[in-house]
């Protein structure tokens, strides 16, 4: 490969770094919305739209992410990831908010994660209280009744993102 056709791209990624930026957040929140809208609509979360923002984190961190940022969001995800490992064990919570929660993990960060957090409890709250009064659908799970957890995630990440946390 052209050594100087590397240097170009670098360069390139560089000098319009923020507007890959602001496509690719754009991506994201489309995509969120739209794990978020299947969830509530069907309880599943597909693999293939998590492997999308997967490949979506990539493409962010290659251009907004120094290495050790990078190291940084994946110890931060496995350790989410190995957390929400045991709730699943417990049936707390299912396959897919586990994988989905540690994705979102990887965007989010350390330096965001209090903003993510904070807006994660009042989405469920809401979502929470919505199920209550039934404008929610449910499912019944062992003697109690689940909610999806996506779109709550969905809408924190979404928050997040637009207010420039990222």
């Amino acid at each position: 490969m052209d050594i100087h056709f590397l240097d170009r791209l670098g360069f390139d990624l560089q000098l319009h770094g923020y507007e890959y930026r602001f496509y690719i957040e754009v991506a994201l929140v489309a995509v969120m919305f739209y794990v978020g809208f299947t969830d509530f609509r069907t309880f599943k979360i597909r693999n293939d739209v998590l492997l999308l923002l997967l490949l979506l984190y990539v493409l962010f961190a290659l251009i907004a992410r120094t290495p050790s940022e990078i190291l940084s969001n994946v110890i931060f995800a496995a350790i989410i990831f190995a957390a929400l490992v045991l709730f699943y064990t417990k049936g707390v919570v299912g396959g897919g908010d586990v994988k989905l929660v540690a994705l979102v993990c990887l965007w989010v960060g350390v330096h965001c994660a209090l903003l993510f957090s904070i807006l994660l409890l009042i989405f469920i709250g809401l979502h929470l209280l919505a199920a209550w009064l039934g404008w929610a659908n449910t499912k019944p799970l062992a003697g109690r009744f689940a909610i999806p957890y996506a779109p709550s995630v969905a809408g924190a990440l979404i928050v997040t993102t637009m207010s420039g946390c990222l």
